[in-house]
């Protein structure tokens, strides 16, 4: 990126997160919903897709209903647009984000915790709110936290808000760019990685799954890791249960052991095992789900 259009971006970001400090909650929120439901009329090609992605997956769901689903998965994203700038902005703080979150099932992963050799890999999707799900976990884990990231086209802006933002409650970024012998070493070190596994991926990088009874490709790297490294892999998710509330869901982690099969089988057949558990986690709640990507493209 070009140096004073690099410095321009930073500072402009900075500004904008600088002043949303002094911005009551309420307005931030109300903002931002407004917006959603403005995408939701206008971006009429990502409406489509929403609501064809919600016909493949509940086709026995009348139309009414979709779009009323379609309707709430927007306005969620609304309040999670919000909820990721007040972060940024440092209007959440680790008090603010305990009083969200009912965290009663971080037992239960402490306990799994303990049951680990070779760390814990949590998967989700982008379900819920997945930002404020590693932010809650690292900062309330007993062993160190890791999340998988994109690094952005602007390094400043990554460097100086993004990255301390990610790190603001005890996890450490690993960035996809050189992210597999960094995941390894965690792993080995016994400490947890979260992985998103619904994005979509091509035929180097993915398998041929069914997502919702439609084929499509899913991303192996869980799967890999699982099989060549042993760590508890485990399903969860941060589902909204009330205006600014939140539950802490932690599924029972995945059993898989050696079956004499090729390495390429056996991770095509785990990989579907763990997209099956993301859509169950999807199906208890689908309005929180990001329907407007189009995640049955590659088929």
């Amino acid at each position: 990126m070009n140096p004073i259009r690099e410095k321009a971006e930073y500072w402009l970001t900075k500004g904008y997160f600088s002043g949303l400090r002094f911005c009551p909650k309420p307005v931030i929120y109300g903002t931002c919903r407004v917006l959603a439901a403005l995408f939701y009329l206008f971006a009429t090609q990502r409406r489509r897709i929403t609501l064809n992605n919600l016909t493949i997956a509940f086709p026995e769901v009348p139309a009414k209903e979709r779009k009323r689903i379609a309707r709430a998965a927007y306005d969620h994203f609304g309040q999670l647009l919000a909820e990721s700038a007040m972060i940024l902005a440092g209007k959440i703080s680790q008090s603010d984000l305990d009083e969200m979150v009912d965290g009663s099932e971080m037992e239960k992963l402490r306990a799994l915790e303990q049951r680990a050799s070779r760390g814990v890999l949590a998967i989700t999707g982008h379900l819920g709110n997945f930002e404020l799900l590693a932010h809650y976990t690292g900062s309330h884990a007993e062993r160190q936290s890791h999340v998988v990231a994109r690094k952005g086209s602007n390094q400043l802006i990554d460097d100086r808000i993004v990255t301390p933002m990610r790190e603001s409650f005890g996890n450490k970024v690993i960035y996809k760019s050189r992210a597999l012998p960094q995941i390894v070493r965690a792993l080995k070190k016994n400490e947890h990685i979260g992985l998103l596994i619904d994005i979509k991926t091509n035929a180097r990088q993915g398998v041929p799954v069914t997502f919702f009874g439609k084929q499509t490709l899913g991303l192996t790297s869980s799967a890999f890791l699982q099989i060549k490294l042993h760590p508890l892999v485990v399903p969860m998710t941060m589902v909204r249960i009330a205006p600014r509330k939140y539950k802490l869901v932690i599924n029972d982690p995945i059993e898989w052991s050696d079956n004499g099969e090729p390495i390429e089988k056996q991770i095509a057949e785990l990989t579907q095992i763990h997209q099956q558990a993301l859509e169950n986690l999807i199906r208890q709640t689908p309005e929180q789900w990001l329907w407007m990507h189009n995640r049955w493209k590659n088929q």
